[in-house]
């Protein structure tokens, strides 16, 4: 317990042989410390200086010899104590860190950015980072539906939007004009409005709109998600959007 402890606060295990050793043997030159606490002659001089600059050893001179002893152990609580006060002065250095960090990364965040997600996992991977990207408020904007979606990824689709409507993220859906049935369930659930595209209108894939994300969607076949993160092409594909919700036949 008492070398578990010690490892706790930052002690080696050679640091602690040595301190023990000291502890029971008293004050003593080097040969009965390597002996006693089983360590090898050539490492001797450097774990007591790590003890000595720890603060919980020192030593006094005999006839030209170093004579070592340990310190009161009242020091290991000190010693804990230094730890702790560094501890929290590196916390507070990070933390500055952190905020100079946080203005690069926020700046690199918004450079144009592509991603592609494939096959069920990946199409799972992306719809989950929407959720994580969003913020309460948010809408997220969906155009061009298909049936196929349904097929597919209907279960999963429920547990999402349960998922979206809690963190109060709302959404604008245009399904393909022949999603009506199923397109009635959407219908039902809060922060959700729902119209129909023209049968002319439809599309094999649909369009995600958040903020700066623009995905382009297809789940025929193997599913694929190519993701855009672009400002500039989330407002050219919002004006869109726009002209084609106007336009949509409502439930």
């Amino acid at each position: 317990m008492l070398e578990e402890l010690l490892s706790e606060i930052g002690l080696s295990g050679s640091e602690i042989a040595v301190y023990i050793a000291l502890i029971d043997i008293g004050s003593s030159t080097t040969g009965p410390i390597i002996k006693k606490a089983g360590i090898a002659s050539g490492k001797a001089y450097l774990i007591l200086d790590k003890l000595m600059s720890k603060g919980l050893v020192t030593y006094v001179i005999k006839s030209g010899v170093k004579n070592y002893q340990a310190k009161d152990p009242e020091r290991l609580l000190d010693y804990l104590k230094e730890k702790e006060a560094d501890l929290k002065k590196k916390e507070s250095r990070l933390a500055e860190a952190i905020v100079l960090l946080k203005q690069k990364y926020e700046q690199k965040k918004h450079f144009n950015i592509a991603e592609i997600y494939e096959g069920m996992k990946g199409f799972r991977t992306f719809y989950e980072s929407i959720i994580k990207e969003a913020r309460r408020g948010d809408t997220i904007y969906i155009m061009g539906v298909p049936m196929e979606s349904f097929a597919k990824f209907n279960t999963y689709f429920i547990s999402w939007n349960m998922k979206r409507i809690k963190s109060g993220i709302s959404m604008k859906i245009l399904y393909n004009h022949n999603c009506r049935e199923l397109g009635r369930q959407r219908e039902k659930l809060k922060l959700t409005e729902v119209r129909y595209m023209k049968k002319e209108l439809e599309t094999p894939s649909w369009t995600l709109i958040l903020n700066d994300y623009v995905a382009m969607l297809n789940v025929r076949e193997v599913p694929v998600c190519f993701l855009l993160r672009s400002m500039e092409a989330s407002e050219s594909h919002m004006k869109y959007f726009d002209v084609m919700w106007k336009q949509a036949a409502k439930p």
